[in-house]
């Protein structure tokens, strides 16, 4: 696609001395939550890209997937944006400067979008990213600077051999299962204290959202703790298809690891049940960890903890025994088979 010329002619379709692609990874909080008018231009956390070329300007926030163009000239150190969809009749002004393939912007007045194409735009720095067929680093070897990458390197999701427990993963939401957990702990415990007897711990930097916890960015964790006699303890994914790559520790061993958003989803809600099982009796905890290889949010719900036999959700759950436990698809047994009514 290219801009429409709302009040102000197309420019040239000429090279200027900012052509190219750039990125940054916004630490502020990212986009969880899905909504019908969200604020254009509103900083967020996660990879934004942006590319200059040939009067065109491009940007892309990655973990919604919202996006814009605009026409653009530079004069001199002067950038000029205009034929924005989100504000036609706005130019907005910028200071630029290049250094060492880093690319700074200053505002010197945009209005667009209440100020927020400016906040965006400014509030750091943009790394180059290299063209598609230029090599870089010593070994003539891609190292591109984060954020750049058009596909990330998937995290293996072979599960180590002879695992010590029964993992079974669950898609949707355990409270509504044929035979839910028989407690429930939230993970936002500082506004939903835990039942007697278990304890959630997490991250400081962890965000808290309604009953739920967002593990992003350094706030990569939130574990429960327990020696009350169970017999299986699980934790509830339950987001936005935005969310992203996480994994889970029994013990302090890595028992499954996987995109949560791609578990199960239905009317627009993602996630599932991660459950286990197969250990004996005393002091257990379950933690999980974003993987943050992608830069997405990952919303736990909940802990689940069952007395006997476990939850039983029987049309679309999937087992795990000891060995492979690929990334999951709804309704797909991975091994074993699904549990009756």
């Amino acid at each position: 696609m290219t801009p429409v010329a709302y009040t102000t002619p197309l420019p040239d379709p000429v090279q200027s001395p900012l052509d190219g692609t750039y990125a940054k990874i916004d630490p502020s909080w990212p986009q969880w939550w899905t909504c019908l008018r969200c604020a254009d231009y509103r900083p967020a956390g996660g990879i934004w890209k942006l590319r200059f070329d040939k009067g065109v300007m491009r940007i892309y926030y990655e973990v919604t997937g919202w996006r814009s163009l605009a026409s653009f000239t530079v004069s001199g150190d002067r950038l000029y944006l205009f034929n924005d969809a989100y504000c036609p009749d706005v130019v907005g002004g910028y200071r630029w400067k290049m250094e060492d393939g880093v690319l700074k912007l200053e505002v010197v007045d945009d209005p667009c979008s209440f100020q927020l194409r400016g906040r965006n735009l400014s509030n750091q720095p943009w790394s180059s990213c290299p063209p598609a067929d230029e090599p870089i680093g010593a070994d003539d070897s891609r190292q591109e600077p984060p954020g750049c990458e058009d596909n990330p390197v998937t995290p293996a999701t072979t599960a180590p051999s002879n695992l010590p427990v029964t993992v079974v993963v669950h898609g949707g939401d355990s409270r509504f299962f044929d035979k839910p957990p028989d407690v429930f702990a939230h993970a936002n415990s500082a506004d939903s204290p835990s039942p007697e007897g278990i304890r959630v711990t997490q991250s400081r930097e962890s965000i808290p959202y309604g009953l739920n916890r967002i593990l992003w960015w350094e706030g990569d964790w939130i574990q429960v703790s327990t020696e009350l006699p169970f017999t299986s303890l699980g934790v509830q994914f339950l987001g936005e298809p935005q969310t992203g790559w996480a994994r889970v520790l029994f013990d302090g061993i890595e028992v499954w690891r996987g995109n949560t958003s791609t578990i199960w989803s239905k009317n627009g809600r993602h996630g599932g049940y991660i459950e286990i099982s197969g250990f004996s009796a005393g002091a257990h905890t379950l933690r999980t960890e974003s993987l943050g290889f992608d830069y997405r949010p990952v919303t736990v719900a909940s802990f689940g903890f069952s007395y006997q036999d476990g939850v039983n959700e029987w049309a679309t759950n999937q087992r795990i025994e000891a060995g492979d436990y690929s990334q999951v698809l709804p309704a797909r047994v991975i091994a074993g088979r699904p549990r009756g009514r």
